[in-house]
């Protein structure tokens, strides 16, 4: 009989240790979860691909106007230099005046949709935006550099365009991004 009282003391020493690791244990448990919390609001979000359209690069218009010119003539002269889709006779003014005039007219073209028409540039997905450019790549190709500069033909025009589009696209959404990231 003095042995049964004995298991029991023992149990209850037992069970009274078990609880204390079990509390320990929930603590430790409790801790993780807080960190796993914590990590979980200072992870960075996964970049998300977003259409801008009219995307600006200044909030100072007459900057902004600046560096797309300034962009526009780069890749446009990349590009055509590259897959040698028009002639301008080498002159490099030409193209110049030509990019200048074409990104005062972009930018109308495109404040215009914006303002007005946003609804139709949604259900279009933006394709209204590509259309435009190349009408006014067009006009400006057989209306008003008539001799100076010549795209080879349409079907040209539409790649320059297309091409002109996707990198400038891709170009501009970088550094926005980059300035976005500098607060600058």
């Amino acid at each position: 009989m003095n042995q049964e009282p004995k298991k029991n003391d023992n149990e209850e020493i037992n069970t009274q240790e078990e609880l204390d690791e079990l509390k320990e244990v929930m603590k430790k448990l409790k801790e993780l979860q807080d960190d796993n919390k914590q990590k979980q609001k200072k992870k960075p979000r996964q970049p998300i691909i977003a259409i801008e359209f009219g995307g600006v690069f200044h909030k100072n218009r007459y900057i902004n106007l600046l560096f797309s010119a300034l962009v526009n003539f780069i890749f446009a002269y990349f590009v055509i230099e590259i897959f040698d889709f028009a002639e301008y006779h080498g002159k490099i003014y030409v193209l110049i005046l030509l990019m200048a005039i074409y990104t005062i007219i972009e930018e109308i073209y495109r404040n215009l949709l914006l303002r007005h028409y946003f609804d139709f540039i949604i259900k279009s997905f933006g394709s209204v935006f590509f259309f435009g450019y190349v009408l006014i790549f067009f006009v400006l190709d057989q209306y008003v550099f008539i001799e100076e500069f010549n795209f080879f033909n349409g079907t040209v025009l539409a790649f320059f365009v297309l091409i002109f589009v996707l990198t400038r696209y891709f170009f501009g959404t970088s550094v926005r991004r980059y300035f976005r990231k500098k607060r600058i």
